[in-house]
């Protein structure tokens, strides 16, 4: 049972270094583009979505589509277009 636990912990460690969250709930990253090379996409665009006062309401998706924009991949980029 303690190396059940243990694999446990070890896959939630490696998840953790493998991606990055923003403030709103979004994820970014995966084991082929761990998501500690997308830390000044995340800057740069949780900059711009708070200078450009995004309603609150909006800014998960914003923050996607400023993600994907700056060459980030995320699941569903169809809904950035418009």
């Amino acid at each position: 049972m303690k190396i059940g636990h243990a694999f446990l912990m070890l896959a939630l460690a490696a998840c953790s270094v493998a991606a990055i969250s923003d403030r709103y709930g979004n994820q970014y990253g995966d084991w082929y583009n761990p998501g500690s090379g997308f830390r000044w996409q995340l800057d740069l665009c949780e900059r711009q979505v708070d200078a450009q006062s995004t309603p609150l309401v909006d800014r998960k998706l914003a923050m996607r589509c400023c993600m994907h924009a700056h060459g980030v991949p995320i699941d569903d980029p169809q809904n950035c277009r418009g």
